[in-house]
């Protein structure tokens, strides 16, 4: 493809050149086209008939009455002559009707003496103009012609004598007929061929546009590969920079790819060290709990206090053993809440506290079953070290935009002013107040899409925890 300014300085102007020529050419064809010629002298000799009359009728008074003989007819030639010098070809006369043929035939500048006359062939022509514009009395107009040659001829009533006429003769040179319809049709065929090129410029200049307008949108569009062919040569090296460009940012692209791969599996491991460093904080809790109780525990107790413990257990190795392998699973709300809160009142539940769970029919979540456990059972756990005896955990499941919310309120006190600011920053692992620690809950979260928040609400303390879902 032709560059967009060489093509448009070139063609476009061949184009409007070819068209103006076809134009003028067509104008000049009519303008000397045999109808336009004879219509176009016939209007120059009836002027110059008007004038002739004007002339000769200015060397008598007004107020005298026609004369039937012309007394002084050199002064009339002279006047006729005067009043026809300046045009070209035209011989004139007078014409008695009566007396026949008066006077001569004065030429035009550029004539010769032989022309003075009138031929035979002429009479006819110039005797019926002059009788005419007598009968009519004004000037008339007559044509003889063939296909070269046209005889004007031009009459008009001279008013001081009578039956006296001034007529006027010129030999127009007429151009062939099939000449002109030739002529006309070879500049239409230029005109056309104008047409053709502007045309072909407007189809040009839309392919190239919409070229351009292709490899923008290639370019714009980074998933797609960028073509370093074109048909546009501008655009050539700037593709060909674009490419090496593309190439390379896709490679930063993929070196931080491995990168982030990098750096999420450190955080997963560190994750995963942070819920051991927990879940063995509580083992170590409940372990002490047991050494301190040891001697007043009875078998069963302490059968049920171990098996706790090898719960706990089991769930960190799953925990550890599972985590990063994107297991994410569709989990329906009010069972897994109901789950938890069987579980946690029926096991570790020495100030007889009660959990209620409330959720809609249908609401599902999406994450990864064992993380959004661990985080809701250390939640839990949390709560149930710092609430009173014989309180309620309530937890309500509903839905916010694209998130199940999991409400989870306790009637404690709530978190204290002076630690405020380590809510979900401390990450303590046997912590001694309420709302500190649980900085491994909001990342476990985290790592889920999801989210972790607190509120106060008048005398119930509540943890509002935000986890991607879906609505059946």
């Amino acid at each position: 493809m032709q560059s967009l300014s060489s093509h448009t300085k070139y063609n476009r102007r061949l184009a409007i050149a070819l068209i103006a020529v076809a134009v003028g050419g067509l104008l000049v064809a009519f303008w000397f086209s045999a109808s336009e010629t004879l219509q176009r002298n016939q209007n120059a000799m009836s002027r110059s008939c008007q004038n002739v009359q004007l002339a000769v009728n200015s060397l008598f008074p007004a107020s005298e009455s026609p004369q039937q003989q012309v007394a002084n007819p050199d002064l009339m030639h002279q006047a006729l002559s005067d009043a026809i010098a300046d045009t070209q070809g035209v011989k004139g006369g007078f014409w008695h009707t009566a007396q026949g043929f008066m006077g001569f035939a004065f030429p035009t500048s550029g004539s010769s003496a032989s022309e003075i006359g009138i031929s035979n062939d002429d009479v006819p022509i110039v005797r019926s103009a002059v009788q005419r514009s007598l009968e009519q009395q004004r000037e008339v107009v007559s044509v003889q012609s063939n296909d070269r040659v046209a005889t004007v001829v031009a009459a008009c009533p001279e008013t001081n004598h009578y039956n006296l006429g001034i007529w006027l003769k010129k030999e127009v040179q007429l151009v062939p007929a099939d000449f002109s319809i030739i002529v006309s049709v070879l500049f239409v065929l230029l005109a056309i061929i104008g047409g053709i090129l502007v045309v072909c410029e407007s189809v040009f200049n839309r392919n190239w546009h919409s070229e351009r307008d292709r490899i923008v949108a290639q370019a714009e569009d980074s998933s797609q590969a960028v073509t370093v062919t074109t048909e546009i040569p501008e655009i050539q090296p700037l593709l060909l920079l674009l490419y090496q460009a593309r190439q390379k940012i896709q490679a930063k692209e993929r070196e931080l790819s491995q990168q982030m791969n990098k750096v999420i599996m450190a955080n997963q491991k560190t994750l995963v060290g942070r819920i051991a460093r927990s879940m063995t904080a509580l083992a170590l809790t409940d372990l002490e709990d047991m050494q301190r109780k040891l001697s007043k525990m009875s078998e069963d107790d302490i059968k049920r206090k171990v098996s706790q413990l090898t719960e706990l257990f089991n769930s960190f190795e799953k925990v550890t053993s599972e985590m990063g392998n994107g297991k994410t699973v569709s989990l329906d709300v009010e069972d897994f809440l109901q789950n938890l809160a069987d579980y946690h009142e029926g096991h570790g539940n020495e100030k007889d506290i009660t959990l209620t769970a409330i959720a809609e029919k249908g609401l599902k979540l999406e994450a990864d079953p064992l993380l959004v456990r661990f985080a809701m059972d250390y939640l839990i756990r949390h709560i149930m070290s710092f609430v009173p005896v014989n309180s309620e955990i309530m937890l309500q499941a509903t839905t916010e935009e694209n998130f199940i919310k999991i409400a989870v309120s306790d009637e404690s006190s709530g978190i204290e002013e002076k630690n405020k600011h380590l809510l979900f920053h401390a990450d303590e692992l046997a912590p001694k107040h309420y709302g500190i620690g649980l900085k491994v809950v909001r990342d476990t979260l985290h790592s889920q899409g999801g989210d972790i928040s607190y509120e106060k609400v008048d005398k119930t303390s509540r943890f509002n925890v935000l986890i991607p879902m879906t609505k059946a």
